[in-house]
This record gives structure tokens, sequence and C-alpha cells, in this order.
């Protein structure tokens, strides 16, 4: 099990607790840390050492240059004021290698760290991207398999052309690659083999910038900033008011309770919405993501976390929202994809 950070046990103590795992996660952070203070030590005595030897030999030559120079000056040979030229000599020769050990030392962590950097930057993007032509949104597959960079193929066969206003239910048990198929078709990963296409070319490769503006997305887990509730919707658009933050939180069924709280829309939220309920959250996350102008309205599992009266609203908004949109929905409930125009169900490598 990987070890626990300590932000993970103060975030997640409480389920910890109850699972009965406290305790063995504060040993395991114990000897992560024990590792890591011991694997300091030794980068220390390291350098240490390093560091000693540079003085040391500094001071043999300084030794050295006396012991020259003394019995010279005395015969009459150097001039007195040489000799303190000697002297200083090497002490000025070392100053100017005296950083090389600790920027050996930072070398090694930057190439550690650019490593790390490197192995997240996907290499296979091309490098120059692909500008998508102005419109309505189009998206095509043809011929799709999906699978994610380095694993298994896990559907192919997937051909649809998605058009504005047009909805797309894809559902299947965990696993299977709902996620995957949504990240391929907005470009987010390379296709395994066919074509994913928004308005003709490429999805993989297109213009970030102008692949994000015309995106949308809600997931079951999505971020809550640690902020108040306006600044939270904010996030979408900058110039949002008060009264059209009130009127969308409306629309997603949260006026109410909005009103109930003491600080109304200035009402700080937590860390990662911690002063939130599941479905509180949830609801938050998809008034911010009806609000930002996009033509791509993606749905990950939008109504887990909240009961049928507040499904039935939250389904109302989207359907509004979704009226000149493209929406592609995942989903395990049948009244969340009752709606879409059509459907596809990813069954063991396969769609149906």
């Amino acid at each position: 099990m990987r070890a626990p950070t300590s932000l993970a046990i103060l975030e997640g103590a409480t389920e910890l607790s109850m699972a009965g795992t406290l305790e063995r996660a504060r040993r395991s952070l114990s000897e992560s840390e024990a590792a890591l203070s011991a694997a300091l030590a030794r980068s220390a005595r390291l350098s240490a050492f390093a560091r000693g030897l540079d003085v040391c030999a500094m001071g043999v030559a300084v030794i050295g240059a006396l012991l020259i120079g003394i019995p010279q000056t005395t015969s009459g040979v150097l001039a007195q004021v040489l000799l303190a030229v000697i002297v200083l000599v090497p002490l000025s020769a070392f100053e100017g290698v005296a950083e090389l050990t600790p920027a050996a030392a930072q070398l090694v962590r930057s190439a550690q760290a650019a490593t790390r950097i490197c192995s997240l930057l996907d290499e296979e993007a091309p490098a120059q991207p692909h500008n998508i032509p102005e419109g309505a949104t189009v998206i095509e597959a043809r011929d799709l398999a999906i699978g994610w960079p380095g694993g298994p193929t896990l559907a192919t066969g997937i051909s649809l052309t998605l058009r504005p206003g047009s909805s797309l239910a894809i559902v299947g048990p965990s696993g299977i690659g709902k996620t995957t198929l949504l990240a391929t078709l907005t470009g987010i990963i390379p296709p395994k083999s066919g074509s994913a296409l928004i308005n003709g070319v490429p999805a993989w490769g297109a213009d970030r910038d102008q692949l994000t503006s015309r995106i949308t997305m809600t997931a079951e887990d999505a971020h809550v900033f640690a902020t108040t509730i306006y600044e939270n919707l904010r996030v979408a658009r900058a110039s949002l008011t008060r009264d059209e933050a009130s009127e969308l939180l409306s629309r997603a069924g949260l006026a109410q309770w909005v009103q109930s709280l003491p600080d109304g829309l200035d009402t700080m939220v937590g860390a990662r919405g911690l002063a939130l309920s599941g479905g509180e959250a949830q609801r938050v996350a998809i008034a911010r993501a009806i609000l930002k102008d996009a033509s791509i309205l993606i749905l990950d599992e939008p109504t887990a976390h909240v009961d049928l009266a507040s499904e039935r609203e939250i389904l109302a908004a989207l359907r509004s929202a979704a009226a000149d949109r493209t929406a592609l929905v995942i989903s395990h409930r049948d009244a969340t994809i009752a709606g879409a125009d059509r459907r596809v169900d990813l069954v063991e490598g396969a769609i149906r």
C-alpha cells in the first residue's frame, strides 16, 4: 500500500478511524518519515565530507605556500609583500571552485526532477497543433478504438456523430472504459486506432486553448475550491454578478440552502468543500459547469450524491443548459440517461 501523506491522514482521519486503519496509517507515515530522515542524513554526511575535504585541501595549500615562501623570504630571495601574495593565491583559487560541490548535488536533484516532469509530458502530441474551425461544434468518431496510453485497448469499433443540441449517454460497468471514451472524444488522450474529430480535425493534437474553451465538465468528485460559494462560481466566469449567481444556484436546486447559510454566497466551503455535503458540493460544481459558455457539456455521474427530488431539479437545469450544446453523459441512473438522444453500452471491449 502506498504510504499515506500527512494531508491524507488529516482529511481522512474519520474514515480511517472507523475502518480501524488510522494507527496503521500513522505507523506507515512514521516509517516514511524515518526513511526520509535517514536519506537526508546520508546526503548531509556526504555533503559535509565534500565540503570538509575542500577546506582541508585549501588549508594544506596555504600551509605549503607558507613552508615554501617563509625560507625564501628570510633568505632575501622573495620580497615580503610577495609572500602575502603567494599565501593568498590558494585562497582565491579555492574560492572559485568552492561552489562546485553543492552545484553538483543540485545538478543531480534537477536531473531527477526533469525526469519526473518529462514523464508527465506527452511526447506524442504534435509539434504543430491543429486549429479547430469556427462554427457549431460537431464531434465524430470513426471506427474508434480507445484505451489509455501504455494500457490495453478497452473498446473498438466506435462510430458516431454528435451535433449541437444532441446528447450521448455512455453506460457500462465500472472500469469498462466510459471515462476513457470521453477523454478520447474530447482530445485529452489519443485514440488507439481510428479517429476522433472535432469540426473535422483530429481532437488529439488540436490547439489546447481552442479545445478547452469549447468544453465544460462536471465529475462525480469535482473539485470545490477552499473559498466562498460565490468565488467558486466565478472560476467559470469572472464577470459573474451576485444576482446571476443566485439565479444559477436556484436552477441547480440550491436557492433555499444558500439562503439558510449565515453568510449566503459568501459562506466559506472549506478545503475541497469539506463544509458541504457530497450532494451540495456536486451541485455547486454542476452550477459552475453550466455557467461556462462552452459548446460541449461533459457530465460524469452528475447526480450520484443526491436524492430523487434533487435529481429532478438538477436534470431539469441540465436539460435547459444542454439545449444548444453537445452533451456527453456517464451515469448508472436510468433517470439521468433517459433523455439522451443516443446511448452507447460498453460491454467487454465492444459497444452496443
